[in-house]
């Protein structure tokens, strides 16, 4: 039996990963803070660990792993921890990077994991791409096995949102209020529900032949944000009103919406899975996007009736906005 390690293990990605990795059979253990402990499934062992203390991996002892799938690492800090924690104690370490990395504007028609790196107008991208490298670099010197996985937008409890944060943007959808689009709202996008992104990152590391490379998983649809948009409402039993708003003038109007505009969503990302199916045989997204909003779409209802507000101040400043932008097209 496959001894797996999840470091993080409930959140919106690494949930699913755990339940498939369970379903395959292996010996599965969760390290977190456990705060959502109850959301483990029957069988997985859960082991109390803080990252941000200075012995987080202390609850392991002495353990071995077959593998490590390390979802909690966001800077080269944290990659050369992780290697002096499991160097010699794992037989592969799988570190769940991002699509974020990619240099904006996208040049290529469609990403693969040759497109070139370095995206200036996200921190999170530029950090994530620094852990890549310090583990790549400890991987060449033949000190560690790593396997590098970067997905993009993975939704399993969180409603695809273009410039507010999901329950934001649920929470005006169901108010009947009108929605932010960026820029003409004809930029691609790719989502990806977490039940697909598991499939192949359970299936990449039982190929046993996977360290030293790196590997996208996404589906390979891509479709418009005002698509997107209007089937989020249709999830939500509601037809939105869109107002297109330039990336530039949002960013004017709010500076800390540079990154995630400029820095992913305001740029058409398509992803070839060639490389991912070369090693996960048959591998392919079966997950339609109406079948998984509308699971999505009872996560954000969930949410909002547990009492959730908006920011009042960014709510206000979205009017704004709207008043003052509702004829941009």
């Amino acid at each position: 039996m496959t001894r797996v390690l999840y470091v993080g293990g409930t959140g919106e990605i690494s949930h699913a990963c755990v339940e498939r990795s369970l379903a395959a059979g292996h010996d599965v253990a969760v390290l977190n803070r456990g705060n959502r402990s109850e959301l483990l499934p029957d069988g997985v062992e859960s082991i109390v660990g803080d990252l941000r203390s200075d012995e987080p991996y202390a609850a392991l002892g002495g353990r071995t792993f077959d593998v490590v799938c390390q979802f909690m690492a966001f800077d080269g800090a944290d990659a050369v921890r992780d290697i002096e924690a499991f160097s010699g104690r794992c037989g592969q370490f799988v570190f769940v990077s991002s699509a974020a990395v990619y240099r904006r504007p996208i040049a290529d028609e469609r990403v693969t994991e040759s497109t070139p790196v370095g995206n200036s107008f996200s921190a999170y991208g530029l950090a994530k791409l620094a852990c890549e490298r310090t583990l790549l670099d400890a991987q060449q010197a033949g000190a560690f096995p790593v396997t590098i996985v970067r997905p993009s937008h993975t939704y399993r409890t969180r409603l695809p949102s273009a410039v507010l944060q999901s329950e934001h943007q649920t929470w005006r959808m169901l108010a009947g209020k009108p929605i932010l689009v960026h820029d003409d709202g004809d930029s691609m996008w790719t989502l990806t529900h977490a039940a697909d992104f598991a499939s192949a990152f359970v299936g990449l590391f039982e190929s046993g032949a996977t360290v030293g490379s790196t590997f996208n998983i996404t589906s390979e649809t891509a479709l418009s944000w005002n698509t997107i948009l209007r089937q989020v409402g249709g999830a939500l039993d509601l037809e939105v009103e869109l107002v297109h708003v330039p990336t530039d003038t949002l960013v004017e109007y709010e500076p800390q919406w540079s990154a995630p505009l400029r820095g992913d969503k305001a740029d058409s990302m398509a992803f070839d899975m060639s490389h991912v199916r070369s090693v996960v045989d048959g591998w392919r997204c079966e997950v339609t996007l109406a079948e998984g909003l509308r699971r999505t779409a009872e996560f954000g209802r969930a949410r909002l009736a547990s009492g959730y507000q908006p920011d009042s101040a960014v709510d206000r400043l979205v009017d704004r906005i709207i008043s003052e932008h509702a004829s941009v097209v």
